[in-house]
């Protein structure tokens, strides 16, 4: 579905992707890892032609259709969400206002009515009156990939959502993004918490001063010790 390849990006002069090729097929949830600063939410700024970066080389495809060049919204109507990091939610929007805002036509386009999203977070169901600033964090992060999911995406970009929660919403965040799988979705989570991305991940790759060092499944990534000390400091 997702095919990045060979993609170089910056700020300014600051060369931060260098040459990234990485895939997301349908169905599967890729893991992007790697420290602080490493280029991870760049590279989902460039998936979704968010200024800045500066992407000065390579493809970005989403179904074999050529992304690069297009405008957020633009990529965003190819059936991509995102969940960004820090939510980004309205402070004086309700709960179903950030549902509905896309509009009637958007709602009737998307197979995630509000009456399913409050099924598949039931806690949002009971705070639909409730605005942005009045919501926890963990109620905030349901709310953020529920108005993603609004957009009736196929892809959804993830980054950072187990940021700020505490540990029984993570549990909650991870059978939410395992169920999403489970119903077809292909999922590409950037996560600085390790061993929640590896409890729901397929594959990882892992991102070190802009460059892929390192592809593998899950599994045997789990067990590769020395890899994930030497990247990933653990």
């Amino acid at each position: 579905m997702l095919e990045i390849t060979n993609l170089h990006a910056a700020y300014g002069d600051a060369q931060v992707l260098r040459g990234v090729s990485m895939r997301v097929d349908k169905g599967r949830i890729v893991a992007l890892l790697g420290r602080n600063g490493m280029g991870k939410t760049t590279l989902i700024r460039s998936v979704m032609g968010m200024t800045p970066p500066h992407v000065r080389q390579g493809s970005v495809t989403f179904q074999g259709q050529e992304l690069r060049g297009l405008r957020p919204h633009e990529i965003a109507q190819r059936h991509i969400g995102l969940v960004p990091q820090g939510r980004r939610l309205f402070a004086s929007l309700t709960v179903t206002e950030h549902l509905t805002m896309l509009g009637r036509a958007a709602r009737h386009r998307s197979q995630w009515s509000v009456a399913r999203l409050f099924e598949l977070f039931p806690r949002l169901g009971e705070r639909r009156q409730h605005r942005g600033h009045q919501l926890s964090g963990g109620e905030r992060q349901m709310l953020a990939v529920a108005r993603a999911l609004t957009q009736n995406p196929e892809l959804l970009l993830m980054d950072e959502p187990s940021e700020g929660l505490a540990p029984v919403m993570v549990q909650h965040l991870e059978r939410t993004v395992l169920e999403l799988r489970q119903l077809g979705y292909a999922i590409l989570l950037v996560e600085q918490n390790l061993y929640s991305a590896l409890a729901v991940a397929d594959e990882a790759y892992i991102l070190e001063t802009g460059s892929i060092v390192h592809h593998a499944p899950v599994d045997a990534l789990r067990h590769d010790r020395p890899t994930m000390h030497r990247f990933l400091g653990v």
